[in-house]
């Protein structure tokens, strides 16, 4: 039983955490999520696209992350790790001059500073789960994490749409790498703010458990057998699956399609963003109620035809359509997989189980990145490359969703959820969504664009580069 003043500690850490999850969610908004688009700008290959994403994963460093634990308290290992990730974003940042001197290396040093600060976070996440599951309640997670995520996924959003007005603006004065360099600032200054909130949160004492601890070999061996193992399997096969396409429908839209960055941002961050913000305490609900294996079950199914219905048209209105959904079902599926493992693993096991997930999933984003870009780079004729890719990504994605998902099992007790579309018709038909996706559907190309040309004349008469 907690004393008061512990209690006082976890209540104060939980609002802690939710503004310390909003200035991380800025950081990924001004930075993470512009840089594969600052590898286009770079005029990287496909093959360096797909590397970038794909050589953070190769290195299995959340290994580390429970003997570490064991000599250090997590919280000062997780500051530190922040730190770090805020340093080298100023390296980055130095790119955008680098490249008028040297072209053809800039690329290759983006994916060498990128995979370092990639794996700095594989290497604390684990740890944070485990704070985090000291922390939070568990009859009230699902609520929690859901509000958790709407709130800092409102703060990056916010962020994101910010950065591609910024990037646009310096786009059209002709300085579109110095755009980026000011956007990896910010995002250094955002992970500092963010480790400040990290800094004021209460740590529980970590209790180390004899005999707690076992191998990542003896995970593996286990992993066909037993429920968790099987979960981390299929977590680790989507990751591959995904990963195949996923760092190619960047270049495709601003290359093949050649969108402005304020459209790039709306269609891959903004409205899959606020189909998120609005879905995700429902889906929140849902999985407290349910359970987490069968919402999984619910969204899973949608996510193989995702990548494939790019290819159908090109028309601004459709990939908007696409994007709804998928903000929809990645919503459900990422937050019931979330919380499976924080109902599946002992605390004690927390990190260790987690590391071992990051692991495999590690190595089917390496082994699934490697393989699109190898894919991306083969010159076919019968079809736009692209496309081929998504293709192959969405077949991949049906088999290990059919094979695969049917082996996982719910481990806590929880109301029988007899038809599966109850789930999509509470998420999708509430008043609340069925208002959203309209507005969604109907208003934001046109506000977005209306925001960025009235945005842009006025900064166009107040500053210009001489």
């Amino acid at each position: 039983m907690a004393s008061k003043k512990e209690a006082l500690d976890l209540k104060k850490s939980l609002k802690y955490s939710i503004k310390d999850g909003s200035a991380a969610s800025m950081a990924a908004g001004v930075g993470d999520n512009f840089i594969s688009p600052f590898a286009v700008a770079l005029k990287a290959s496909n093959f360096q696209i797909g590397l970038l994403s794909a050589l953070p994963s190769l290195i299995p460093i959340e290994l580390l992350s429970a003997k570490f634990m064991e000599r250090f308290p997590r919280k000062r290992i997780i500051t530190f790790g922040v730190l770090l990730q805020a340093i080298l974003w100023l390296p980055i940042a130095l790119l955008s001059a680098l490249f008028l001197k040297n072209p053809a290396l800039t690329p290759v040093l983006l994916i060498i500073f990128y995979a370092m600060y990639s794996l700095v976070g594989l290497f604390i996440s684990p740890i944070w789960s485990s704070w985090m599951k000291d922390i939070v309640n568990e009859e009230k997670r699902g609520k929690y994490f859901g509000t958790r995520n709407k709130i800092a996924g409102a703060a990056g959003l916010a962020a994101t749409l910010i950065a591609g007005f910024i990037l646009d603006f310096f786009k059209k004065q002709g300085y579109i790498l110095l755009g980026f360099g000011v956007l990896f600032i910010l995002a250094t200054l955002f992970k500092l703010t963010s480790r400040s909130y990290l800094k004021k949160q209460y740590e529980p004492k970590f209790k180390i458990h004899e005999g707690y601890y076992f191998s990542f070999w003896q995970f593996l061996k286990k992993s066909f057998t037993n429920n968790y193992g099987k979960f981390a399997i299929f977590i680790a096969l989507i990751n591959f699956t995904v990963a195949i396409s996923g760092p190619f429908f960047t270049p495709y839209m601003l290359r093949d399609l050649g969108l402005s960055y304020v459209t790039f941002i709306m269609l891959t961050l903004i409205i899959p963003s606020i189909v998120t913000l609005v879905t995700m305490p429902l889906w929140g609900i849902l999985t407290d109620k349910y359970g987490n294996v069968r919402i999984m079950q619910t969204t899973a199914w949608l996510i193989p035809f995702i990548p494939i219905a790019w290819i159908i048209s090109p028309n601004i209105y459709w990939l908007i359509f696409i994007q709804i959904i998928s903000g929809i079902t990645w919503a459900g599926f990422n937050l019931a997989a979330g919380n499976f493992t924080y109902d599946a693993v002992t605390p004690q096991r927390m990190s260790i189980c987690s590391a071992y997930m990051l692991v495999l999933s590690g190595i089917g984003v390496f082994l699934g990145a490697t393989l699109g870009g190898i894919l991306a780079s083969i010159p076919i004729k019968f079809m736009n490359i692209f496309f081929f890719v998504f293709i192959f990504s969405g077949i991949a994605r049906l088999i290990v969703i059919s094979v695969m998902l049917k082996k996982i099992k719910e481990v806590r007790p929880v109301k029988p959820l007899k038809k599966v579309w109850f789930a999509w018709n509470f998420v999708m038909f509430s008043p609340r969504t069925f208002n959203s996706v309209l507005e969604i559907i109907t208003r934001p190309v046109n506000i977005i664009y209306k925001a960025e040309k009235r945005i842009n004349k006025k900064i166009q008469r107040n500053f210009r580069f001489s």
